[in-house]
């Protein structure tokens, strides 16, 4: 048996063949294919992850039973309309599809299916939890504009406020104004304006990437950069926290943890767990999910579809695959 799963977001958009023990055959990565991009960069983004991973593993389309698809940007029933409408332009077979919202997929990546939450932290951020009695709820997940907090966007306009506050005298003076600086490549602070509104016309996956320049500035000692990473963790760990209290499972056994490249910093890592250790102590906090790791979500709802038992030696042996 032969499935296809993708993990499609904001960033990238990944997709691996594997078997039903847990073999996978090839990988491949394209860019961004979120529901609230353009029609056609999704198109051909997803097309190209399915056409490039079949083409390494040495299969064709027809031979695939499954493809079980997390997608991120699936919040209004139109985002769902045009995810099938994609589907269908690139000619896949409705049939052999499985589409579920990205919160979703990172919940079955965490728990495996037990009760608890789980959180995503990348360009976004949004959490997702389900109880012993099958309720469930979503948190955060609002955009950048909106909400988003703990995620790469987020903090990169923390820190880029920071730098706003600091060039100005309102704030304390940070790292980060020169790291920024020379990231962008421009001469002085007020220099970032044109490069934020123009060049990038607010585009929050670029800006997002300044994410990185804030953990190597906590990393050489600076005490902003620390209190924004530190802050992201909190803010993370809240979106799950409001899930908890919600759905009752305070006094429940649950499994919590997160998943996403800002977790890649230690300081909003440490944060994170810590704030959940401390709020509901009995949670097992699993470590949080990053990189290529995160498709474990539609790998898990792909088996539980087909009725396909999956174990924790199977889920670590596709993890540490993963991982390579």
């Amino acid at each position: 048996m032969l499935i296809l799963c993708m993990d499609i977001g904001k960033t990238k958009t990944l997709a691996i063949t594997l078997d039903q023990n847990g073999k996978i055959y090839g990988k491949f990565t394209t860019g961004p294919s979120g529901m609230w991009l353009k029609e056609e960069m999704v198109i051909k983004n997803v097309k190209e992850a399915i056409d490039g991973c079949l083409s390494i593993s040495n299969f064709k389309l027809e031979d695939v039973d499954l493809i079980s698809i997390s997608w991120a940007d699936l919040d209004t029933p139109k985002d769902w309309e045009n995810a099938w409408k994609v589907i269908e332009k690139i000619g896949v077979e409705k049939n052999k599809v499985l589409i579920e919202h990205d919160a979703v997929a990172a919940y079955y990546a965490v728990t495996w299916g037990e009760p608890g939450a789980a959180v995503i932290a990348g360009t976004g951020s949004i959490a997702f939890g389900v109880n012993s009695r099958g309720q469930s709820m979503r948190s955060s997940g609002w955009g950048w504009l909106i909400g988003d907090e703990g995620s790469a966007y987020w903090i990169a306009v923390r820190a880029l406020n920071a730098v706003s506050r600091a060039h100005d005298g309102r704030g304390k003076e940070t790292l980060l104004s020169q790291m920024i600086i020379e990231h962008f490549n421009v001469e002085k602070e007020l220099d970032i304006l044109h490069k934020i509104y123009k060049e990038l016309d607010g585009d929050p996956t670029e800006i997002s990437k300044l994410a990185k320049i804030v953990d190597k500035a906590a990393y050489l000692g600076d005490e902003v950069a620390k209190s924004i990473l530190e802050e992201a963790g909190r803010e993370l760990a809240s979106a799950i926290l409001c899930i908890v209290k919600r759905l009752y499972m305070e006094n429940e056994r649950i499994v919590v943890g997160g998943l996403g490249g800002v977790f890649k910093s230690n300081i909003v890592k440490e944060s994170f767990m810590n704030t959940i250790r401390e709020s509901i102590p009995n949670a097992i906090v699993r470590e949080p999910l990053i990189g290529d790791k995160a498709i474990l979500g539609p790998i898990i709802i792909a088996y539980r579809r087909l009725g396909l038992k999956i174990s924790e030696e199977n889920i670590n042996l596709i993890l540490n695959k993963l991982g390579e």
